[in-house]
């Protein structure tokens, strides 16, 4: 077997197993990205828990298809970046909505676009991936139920002393 085969199998192993453990991937091509753009939002994947690798796209579509998931192949083309999400499946899409947000309003042209994504093994539009960014993250969200119970829990002590002091007045007369 030649080298390049051998190194070619290796990239695959190594993309297939970041698919395996991403719980999203949003897949984005990044033409007139300069280097200085392209350093700062590898600096904001590395500090969000994102992995932003540049893969080529023919190694890409076959460990995608080696994982079940079966993506269009004009998807593909282009110089395309993947961004695995790993901690949790909002946070590569709203990394990137954030980053191309950032550059409309310097009045810079978008270096990145969206082109789509995969989320449990299913592909995505570009709508859902932009959805997926606009859902709060896991910490955000849990605080917002934990005060929903919080303030049920409160509602509910004071109905009970409520009663309990409407009985006592009861008792006493």
């Amino acid at each position: 077997m030649s080298k390049n085969l051998e190194n070619k199998k290796a990239v695959v192993a190594q993309i297939e197993e970041k698919i395996e453990k991403a719980e999203s991937i949003v897949i984005v091509e990044y033409r007139a990205l300069t280097v200085e753009a392209i350093t700062a939002l590898r600096a904001k994947c590395r500090a969000a828990g994102v992995d932003y690798c540049v893969y080529k796209n023919t190694l890409a579509r076959r460990a995608f298809e080696n994982k079940g998931v079966h993506i269009d192949p004009a998807l593909l083309e282009g110089p395309n970046a993947f961004i695995f999400s790993n901690n949790d499946p909002v946070s590569a899409p709203k990394l990137v909505k954030e980053f191309i947000a950032a550059a409309e309003k310097d009045k810079k042209t978008p270096a990145l676009t969206i082109k789509g994504g995969v989320m449990d093994g299913a592909v995505q539009s570009v709508e859902e991936v932009k959805a997926l960014a606009d859902i709060l993250p896991r910490e955000q969200l849990i605080a917002k139920i934990m005060g929903c119970l919080n303030s049920q829990a409160t509602a509910l002590a004071y109905v009970i002393k409520a009663i309990a002091d409407k009985k006592a007045e009861a008792g006493e007369q």
